[in-house]
């Protein structure tokens, strides 16, 4: 009799174990539909997220924000740290990253990716034109080279260790163009969308600009895995948007094209 008891006492403990767990992944896993998406972003990045007066604009603010008008779904914009979002989107703080980022494999372990809205092209090496032009990555050996700390290029220069590398916390190219030209770096390594506003603002025959081969950047949406079916919803109308023609109109807009 006293066996009997104790197994039922130990199936109850599985059964309500199980109950609390199940719970507790739903909770997690499915969440409530949301009403209204916090997407969060880094301002300083034009042409895909920055500040015109006090309002945050951009390529990816307006593409997410068309897809959240066609889900019929409200938008509040979080503008913080580059390197803030990651963290905030793991916590659910933030439902959607729109900030031109880069889906990697580090990255895909934090959130869930759409497929890729823009590619990006070869990350950039920039140098004055009154250095000797770069004829490979070795050139770099033993130079200074500057970067937006936690964008591509930032990875792929840690690759590099024969290069001196300082990472800068704003994703401002222009504070990385003062960096060259105040001679605090020998190069600065970066995206080539981010550049186009600055160049057609400033000479570009002042700077030697060479495209690292081999290398690609992307940008997609990330979307918080606390809401996996959000990232559905999302990819579904940017499907929508690239066959109706939405995206392309965006993309010529901004001068993506």
């Amino acid at each position: 009799m006293a066996k009997k008891s104790l197994y039922i006492i130990v199936t109850i403990f599985i059964i309500t174990s199980f109950i609390v767990w199940y719970r507790a992944e739903k909770t997690i896993i499915t969440a409530q539909p949301l009403d209204t998406v916090i997407v969060g972003t880094n301002a300083e990045f034009p042409p895909f997220s920055f500040k015109e007066g006090d309002v945050v604009t951009g390529f990816d603010i307006e593409v997410i924000s068309e897809i959240l008008k066609r889900l019929n779904k409200k938008m509040i914009i979080k503008d913080m740290p580059f390197d803030a979002l990651l963290p905030e989107i793991q916590l659910g703080n933030i439902h959607v990253i729109a900030a031109g980022i880069t889906p990697t494999p580090e990255r895909a372990q934090r959130a869930i990716f759409t497929r890729p809205h823009l590619a990006a092209g070869n990350p950039l090496v920039i140098i004055s034109s009154k250095q000797d032009p770069l004829t490979s990555l070795e050139d770099l050996a033993g130079k200074t080279v500057v970067v937006n700390e936690g964008y591509v290029a930032d990875s792929y220069m840690s690759e590099q260790p024969a290069v001196h590398l300082i990472r800068l916390s704003s994703a401002a190219v222009s504070d990385g163009m003062l960096a060259l030209e105040s001679g605090r770096a020998d190069a600065f390594v970066t995206a080539l969308h981010p550049m186009k506003p600055y160049f057609e603002k400033y000479d570009r025959n002042n700077f030697s600009v060479t495209p690292i081969p081999d290398t690609e950047e992307s940008s997609a949406f990330a979307v918080s895995k606390h809401y996996p079916e959000l990232r559905d919803y999302i990819q579904a109308k940017l499907d929508r948007m690239q066959s109706d023609g939405t995206l392309d109109d965006i993309k010529k807009k901004w001068n993506l094209l």
